[in-house]
């Protein structure tokens, strides 16, 4: 037989432990703790040098010993340096106290309790705290935290000097059934504050209780953001509203420009065209994760996931991102280039250099505000627009940046029914900035890529495939270029070109003639070959020439991308010469990029003599 399981016997230590917490929660419960009232009173007012009034004081103790201290009608004067409303008064204030951190001496109060309340938190710039009662001269860190707080009725103000920050921040009831949403939120919030500056203010629907620090525990959360132009909207949940250790929401992100987003993202973000944002987005502690991201940066879409690890130093990006249609300036204004809103100065350098008739960009580029994050980010779109390069089809590239260094590797362009493919590089670390491209093109049709001085132009390019190796420095593209040393190498395969015309850059005035009376045809172009050596903006030709069925024609000359000038002579060496070739003549190409010069010169002289 089984004998009967035994009751385990408790021992004289444990019997008088529990005979101690009974004791100490049944004195706890009669105690009338108002007696020690007035003494809590007079040791504040003696510590802090300030009126401290408590209307009424209770204490209970819970079955987890952690004691709840109950105050109503609460008055405690401001410090004197502080603002003139009083720090605290409040109809009822309670705060539940964990005797553990006590012993720990790092006070923990897990829940705070303000009913019809307005409290007001100063921090000034030396670390000095107008909520010190016991020692208020003392400016180190703080010991004491709040993890959760339930207000009702209540306001509260807070100023940090140091930061140039600060909020007011108000709790109301929501009214039922009229301002019904969710079961679960049942306070409207209302803040308002300013940030370095910039002003912010929202509402947010929220339950009675919210958790502050280092609790984990998930509210339920919805509401909106406003500084200037920007807003963020918000819904889901979050823990912790101090330091956020997780969220879980849908966020939807829009305003005018990235960089005026200070207030509400402590990231520093360049100067972008207006953008609308929206993504589900969730956060465990310094990690931050964008799913389903959809995105508009002035014309341009964009969609695909981002994540910021903000545990790195500097933080770290990593998205893959996609585009169905992109506005390559949309997408420089990401990394400083050009932009609405830009300063007044650079745009004026813009406006002097259309008038003076250049070509090359010379808005500023300011990478400075990309040092302070990593990032690792790939781009797919499939169709790109440019005002300055119509012939711009599609873009792919995987973009690093570290240190202020921007590394596009590998980058791929469909450009003019062709392909450029290579690597770019920008270093804006120091300024000015520097960049160093190699790029290697196949396939471009010229027709495409010079619309303008092809248009009319009796000449069906073919192919052109070629390379390009540079590396400069300056504010602006136009100053990097007009820096550059390298190589440019460029050569074209077959095409048809004007017999006419043909004639005329072989100089063979018999044959001009002839085809201006019989008409005109087409003839093949063998070859052309172009090869320039950069040095500080300054190209000087290695090799110029161009072969059809009738003529040979070899180029000398050199160009300069700081000055945007041309400066060639080409040498006609017809295969079969007429009695009326110019075989001492030459044509002349000089003037700027937008508008060059043809004449035809005496080999050996300097002087020109103008053509049509």
């Amino acid at each position: 037989m089984t004998p009967a399981a035994r009751v385990p016997r408790i021992g004289r230590k444990t019997k008088i432990l529990l005979g101690v917490c009974l004791f100490i929660v049944v004195a706890a419960a009669l105690f009338d703790w108002n007696w020690l009232r007035h003494p809590v009173e007079r040791f504040f007012s003696a510590k802090s040098h300030r009126e401290v009034r408590i209307g009424d004081m209770d204490i209970k103790m819970g079955w987890s010993l952690e004691p709840t201290v109950r105050l109503r009608n609460v008055y405690v004067e401001n410090a004197p340096w502080a603002d003139k409303r009083p720090f605290a008064v409040a109809g009822e204030a309670s705060f539940t106290v964990s005797l553990k951190s006590l012993w720990k001496r790092r006070p923990i109060i897990s829940r705070l309790v303000l009913v019809d309340a307005d409290i007001d938190l100063e921090r000034q710039a030396d670390g000095l705290r107008n909520w010190r009662l016991r020692y208020p001269e003392n400016r180190a860190r703080g010991k004491v935290r709040v993890m959760r707080l339930e207000a009702h009725r209540s306001r509260i103000r807070f100023v940090r000097r140091d930061i140039d920050f600060g909020f007011v921040a108000a709790s109301v009831p929501l009214n039922q059934p009229a301002d019904f949403v969710d079961a679960a939120l049942t306070n409207k919030i209302a803040f308002e504050g300013e940030f370095q500056g910039s002003k912010f203010s929202g509402e947010a629907l929220a339950p009675e209780l919210l958790t502050l620090w280092d609790t984990g525990e998930l509210f339920p959360l919805r509401g909106h953001m406003v500084s200037g132009d920007s807003r963020l909207d918000f819904d889901g949940k979050v823990a912790d509203l101090v330091r956020p250790s997780a969220t879980d929401a849908h966020v939807r992100l829009a305003g005018p420009s990235l960089s005026k987003l200070r207030p509400l993202m402590p990231l520093p973000l360049p100067a972008s065209r207006r953008y609308e944002l929206q993504a589900h987005f969730r956060q465990t502690n310094e990690e931050f994760f964008l799913t389903g991201l959809r995105a508009k940066i002035g014309s341009t879409d964009l969609a695909g996931e981002a994540s910021i690890d903000g545990k790195t130093d500097p933080p770290m990006v990593k998205a893959e991102l996609r585009s169905g249609s992109a506005d390559l300036a949309d997408l420089s204004s990401l990394l400083g280039g050009t932009a609405p809103g830009k300063p007044a100065a650079d745009r004026a350098a813009s406006d002097r250099s259309r008038a003076a008739g250049r070509i090359l960009p010379s808005g500023s580029i300011n990478l400075g505000h990309l040092s302070a994050l990593d990032a690792h980010v790939s781009l797919d779109a499939r169709k790109v627009k440019s005002a300055r390069l119509p012939a711009l089809e599609n873009l792919r590239f995987t973009a690093e940046l570290e240190k202020g260094m921007l590394i596009l590797k590998p980058l791929h362009i469909g450009l003019a029914d062709g392909h450029v493919t290579g690597w770019l590089t920008l270093n804006g670390e120091k300024q000015p900035a520097s960049a160093q491209a190699k790029l290697d093109f196949e396939d471009i049709r010229l027709e495409q890529l010079l619309t303008v001085l092809l248009a009319d132009a009796p000449i069906i390019p073919g192919p052109v495939a070629g390379h390009l190796e540079l590396h400069g420095s300056g504010a602006s593209i136009a100053a990097v270029l007009g820096s550059a040393s390298g190589t440019l190498a460029l050569k074209m395969e077959g095409g048809r070109i004007s017999n006419l015309l043909d004639a005329k850059l072989g100089l063979n005035r018999g044959k001009i003639l002839r085809l201006l009376i019989a008409g005109d045809r087409s003839i093949e172009i063998n070859s052309a070959d172009m090869t320039f050596e950069f040095e500080k903006g300054t190209g000087t030709s290695k090799n110029i020439s161009l072969d059809t069925e009738q003529t040979s024609l070899v180029g000398t000359g050199s160009i300069s991308l700081r000055d945007e000038t041309v400066d060639l002579l080409l040498t006609p060496h017809p295969k079969k010469p007429g009695l009326f070739s110019m075989r001492t003549s030459g044509i002349h190409i000089d003037g700027t990029f937008k508008h060059p010069q043809i004449a035809i010169v005496k080999l050996g002289e300097k002087t020109a003599m103008a053509t049509q």
